[in-house]
């Protein structure tokens, strides 16, 4: 029965733990130097979630569209996730290598509420429209991909035209 029961146990553990390490877990914003080069050498379209500890909502949409999307090799191939927590006072440095606050830098791209998305380029550049709290789980996951797929068209005009 011992042996049934760990069975059971470990099982349902291999089912539910994700496939990779850095998948896992969402990956916070320190130095957007080092996030840009990524993009860069990758040719990715950075996506910055703005969210806080306590926001169920934030909770709602990594869960259930972001940590999929970081696991999902066809979103790798298109999209760096990132976020910024605006709970704390913490600092990350910007594209500029200028030390700032979470909430400064929130403040620059016009974000007060969590969740928000924003996609951005490599320089910074907002490259569509931000998406501002989590609404209806069925047609969320296709307002993020219109985003992805508006800016990726702006990205690939940017790039062809050098």
């Amino acid at each position: 029965m011992r042996r049934y029961l760990f069975a059971i146990i470990f099982l349902s553990l291999a089912v539910v733990a994700p496939a990779s390490g850095d998948s896992a877990r969402m990956i916070a914003v320190e130095d957007l130097r080092e996030e840009a080069r990524l993009v860069r050498d990758d040719n990715l379209l950075l996506v910055i979630e703005f969210s806080s500890e306590y926001c169920g909502y934030c909770r709602q949409l990594e869960e259930l569209f972001l940590l999929p999307m970081q696991r999902n090799a066809e979103y790798r191939k298109k999209v760096l996730i990132r976020y910024v927590s605006l709970d704390a006072y913490e600092t990350l440095v910007d594209f500029d290598g200028r030390s700032m606050s979470t909430s400064e830098f929130a403040s620059r791209y016009g974000v007060s509420l969590t969740p928000t998305l924003i996609f951005l380029n490599g320089d910074g550049v907002e490259l569509s429209e931000k998406l501002v709290g989590i609404w209806s789980e069925d047609f969320y996951g296709g307002f993020i991909d219109d985003r992805i797929d508006e800016a990726r068209e702006k990205l690939a005009s940017a790039t062809a035209g050098l």
